[in-house]
Formats: C-alpha cells, sequence, structure tokens
C-alpha cells in the first residue's frame, strides 16, 4: 500500500493537527522532567504530546520502541496514538518507532488508532507499512474493528489498503506498483480529510473505555 501513498504528494497526504484531534501538549514539572531517566521521559512525553521533551529524551539515549512492563507493554509510539498526536507519531516513526510493535495484548499502533477513530493516523500508519492482517487477544483485526464501529473513513482506508495489497500479490513481481483506481480514490480521501477535518473526529466512547 505504501506504494500507492507514495504516488500522492506530500501535501495531498497531510492532515491538519485540528483533524486527528491534536491538542495544545501538556506542560510537566521541571524538577519531574529531570528526575526521569530519558526512557520513561520519552514514554510520558509522548503521551502528553510534548514533542520538545520528546526529542530532549531521545537526544539522551531514550529506547524509541521501549516496552513498559508497567503498562501492558505499550511503546512511545502507542502511547502517542492514544494521546491523539498525528505530529508526534510521525516524529517518532521518523526516529525509527516500530510501526508493527505490538503490546502485550496483541495491539499495535494501527489497532489503538482504529479503536480511537484517529484517521489521520491509520493513513499515516498505512503510509508507513503496518499490516493490518495481524489480530489482538480478542481475534480482532483493524478491519474488523473499523467495521464494528462503523467509521466508513478507517473502513474505506484499510479495505483500499487490504485490495492493493492482493492485487499486488497476484499480480507477481513484476505487477504494477499501485492501480490508478486506488492511487485516485486515495487522493479523494485525502483531500476531503484536509478539508474536512470533523469527518476525522469520529470516535465511539463505548469502544474507546472497553479497549482500555
Amino acid at each position: 500500500f505504501g506504494s500507492v501513498v507514495d504516488s500522492v504528494t506530500e501535501e495531498e497526504c497531510e492532515v491538519s493537527e485540528d483533524s486527528s484531534g491534536e491538542a495544545e501538549p501538556e506542560t510537566s514539572d521541571p524538577e519531574d522532567v529531570r528526575e526521569m531517566d530519558p526512557g520513561a521521559l520519552l514514554y510520558k512525553a509522548s503521551k502528553a504530546r510534548n514533542l520538545p521533551l520528546m526529542a530532549e529524551a531521545l537526544a539522551h539515549g531514550a529506547d524509541v520502541n521501549l516496552v513498559s512492563d508497567e503498562d501492558e507493554g505499550k511503546t512511545p509510539l502507542i502511547q502517542a496514538v492514544i494521546g491523539g498526536s498525528l505530529v508526534g507519531c510521525e516524529f517518532l516513526l521518523q526516529n525509527a518507532a516500530e510501526v508493527n510493535q505490538r503490546d502485550a495484548r496483541g495491539r499495535g499502533p494501527l489497532h489503538h488508532a482504529t479503536y480511537l477513530g484517529h484517521t489521520g493516523q491509520v493513513c499515516l500508519f498505512l503510509k508507513r507499512g503496518a499490516t493490518q492482517n495481524d489480530c489482538d487477544e480478542d481475534g480482532q483485526d483493524p478491519l474488523s474493528i473499523s467495521v464494528q464501529q462503523a467509521n466508513a473513513d478507517i473502513v474505506t482506508l484499510l479495505r483500499l489498503a487490504r485490495m492493493n495489497d492482493e492485487m499486488r500479490e497476484s499480480e507477481g513481481p513484476f505487477g504494477q506498483p499501485g492501480d490508478a483506481t486506488y492511487i485516485d480514490i486515495f487522493r479523494e480521501f485525502s483531500h476531503m480529510a484536509s478539508h474536512n477535518p470533523e469527518k476525522l473526529k469520529r470516535r465511539s466512547l463505548h469502544f474507546r473505555h472497553s479497549f482500555r
């Protein structure tokens, strides 16, 4: 699917921060921050949407793929998803965060973004090569989650990605990198997401609370 998304310009695939539920970064007490090790700082800052602290933690040697044994094996990237930060997710991915690393309950960043209705993050993870075939401990993959939540935007993205992958596999190594129809549809979706940010704020409180 990456080839399809990469065929769309970065400008078209960019989604405004408002569309992903982006909020003002949470601040931390400087004293508390100084006492934290880099890994713990990155973990906390990722959920708090605090990019300066995230950058500081990485500069001091924090493991971008740190697993929190105290929090069901979640990673900083999953924390950024939960915090609702599209920019934070992009920042972590640019710094070698693993897009398919799952927590102790079998849920990767794509699972969490789908459960929370963060369409912009789903778009980003698909662009970065996230797999959608893995099921969590409840036997749910991202597509089944989005169908249950009736989130049409995410269902569309996931189905497009899945169909494109299947077509590429059937055509073999010499097949086209991406069907023009899918490229056009994805471009239209990206345009809609950029100009109608309210559509990306669809959430399911029932799923959101039961997921935690």
